[in-house]
């Protein structure tokens, strides 16, 4: 699902994209880009395929197998652990946090990045945390040998 929604988004128009970028979350749903996408990725019309679409279109994305799980690009960007936990305290509003923060990321990997926006909740806000913790402890015991 994940890849038909990329390639739909480099079928589409400049000026759907473009429409696209400038929708919150909340407007997203009201788009006809978004119904474009979705005639062309097939995908069903819910609420985890608008998260989906909405990180996807803020983010570089890997565009082969090599790319980054959302945790790592965060480290590799910058992102501070204060930030990770804001994000995973956030509720509602995290999806919005999420992207802010994404649009520091490059080469992300589409999976990583479409199951975390997928299963967005509670549980997915604590793997995040928790596998970002595991790359920041696996960066310093590298750096320490």
């Amino acid at each position: 699902m994940y890849k038909s929604i990329l390639k739909a988004l480099s079928v589409i128009s400049k000026a759907d994209k473009a429409e696209l970028k400038r929708c919150s979350l909340k407007t997203l749903a009201n788009s006809p880009a978004y119904f474009r996408v979705l005639a062309y990725s097939k995908a069903t019309d819910s609420k985890q395929t608008q998260r989906i679409l909405f990180l996807f279109l803020h983010t570089k994305m890997s565009d082969n197998d090599t790319g980054k799980t959302v945790a790592e690009a965060l480290l590799t960007a910058g992102v501070k652990e204060s930030q990770i936990i804001q994000l995973t305290r956030s509720g509602d509003n995290g999806v919005d946090y999420l992207k802010r923060q994404l649009v520091r990321c490059s080469d992300v990997d589409p999976e990583s990045l479409g199951q975390l926006a997928q299963y967005w909740g509670d549980n997915a806000r604590r793997q995040l945390l928790k596998a970002f913790i595991l790359a920041n402890t696996a960066k310093f015991e590298t750096e320490k040998d």
